[in-house]
């Protein structure tokens, strides 16, 4: 299923397998400007039956949300302003084996995270993956819809679309949804989520 929908990142993540970060980043890299939200999912067989995107991995190691809209002394996201939302982001991805994909994927790793890493509106960020399914997983919290697509407009997160097919599996998934529960932005919710949009796809 192909859907539409931090301050830095810590250097324990940066040096993860280098196949799990690329399936995070070249899932990252899928998120396309003319995608939708939960109600638009299509879909795509993923490549192995117990690894896909609506189904929580047994082994999945997430990193902790960080970043400017994380407390420090409780390590939980502030609350948006009163009356407003967040922009929620989630991304699944398998990635392509062989050392062609590695060496594709390290610089656009590389410029996506300078981009990240000073992105306005980018309020925390998680990634995570498993060893078994070679998966890699993010979720990103914004300000807003449109400091989410000022990201998905940028060169370095473009270069990442056009590269997408050619790193990933299909399979990958990117859905976003938008919510002032700060309790449901959790990769548990983003799982159930994707699960939903590929019952829903036709």
């Amino acid at each position: 299923m192909t859907t539409c929908g931090f301050d830095q990142m810590p250097s324990a993540t940066i040096e993860r397998s280098s196949r799990v970060l690329a399936a995070v980043i070249a899932a990252l890299g899928a998120m396309t400007a003319g995608c939708g939200s939960d109600s638009g999912a299509k879909a795509a067989d993923a490549p192995l039956p117990e690894c896909t995107g609506g189904v929580l991995e047994a082994d999945l190691e997430m990193d902790t949300l960080s970043g400017p809209g994380v407390d420090p002394a409780t390590g939980k996201l502030r609350p948006p302003p009163e009356g407003s939302s967040y922009a929620v982001s989630a991304t699944y991805g398998v990635t392509r084996p062989g050392d062609a994909v590695m060496e594709r994927y390290v610089p656009i790793f590389e410029a996506i995270h300078a981009q990240l890493a000073s992105q306005p509106g980018l309020l925390a960020i998680q990634l995570g993956g498993s060893p078994s399914c070679g998966s890699g997983r993010t979720l990103a919290v914004w300000a807003s819809t449109e400091a989410m697509y000022e990201f998905v407009m940028s060169p370095a997160h473009l270069a990442g679309v056009d590269a997408a097919d050619e790193l990933l599996e299909p399979g990958y998934v990117v859905t976003h949804w938008e919510t002032a529960e700060i309790e449901g932005i959790t990769v548990e919710d983003s799982v159930r989520r994707i699960k939903a949009l590929a019952a829903a796809a036709p």
